[in-house]
């Protein structure tokens, strides 16, 4: 009888870290787009887009942000800069806090 208890019990473990395993690996869809009626960007995830011609050179990810950081700060929209450095980086909120920080004007 113990044993089939353990038994159901480490099942019923294993069941429950699968799923969980599963439902954190799933990509989260961008709640702005969402509630603003706009579709989900279909560019490529990491902020490299092609050269539209040869003698165009693609500004790296990191000054692209910068510059969206930058752009929201202007308009006065401190949280949804927030919210765009932990998309982009996937950091913690306090060090897209600190990184939004040091970039107000």
């Amino acid at each position: 009888m113990v044993v089939v208890i353990f038994m159901g019990a480490g099942l019923l473990a294993f069941g429950l870290s699968f799923w969980l395993t599963r439902r954190l690996q799933r990509p989260r869809p961008d709640g702005d787009q969402r509630s603003q009626g706009r579709s989900p960007q279909t560019g490529p995830q990491n902020g490299f887009m092609p050269p539209s011609s040869p003698t165009q050179l693609p500004s790296s990810p990191a000054t692209d942000l910068d510059r969206q950081v930058r752009d929201l700060l202007g308009q006065g929209r401190l949280i949804d800069a927030v919210k765009r450095v932990r998309e982009v980086n996937g950091c913690s909120l306090s060090d897209a806090k600190a990184y939004v920080e040091e970039r107000l004007p």
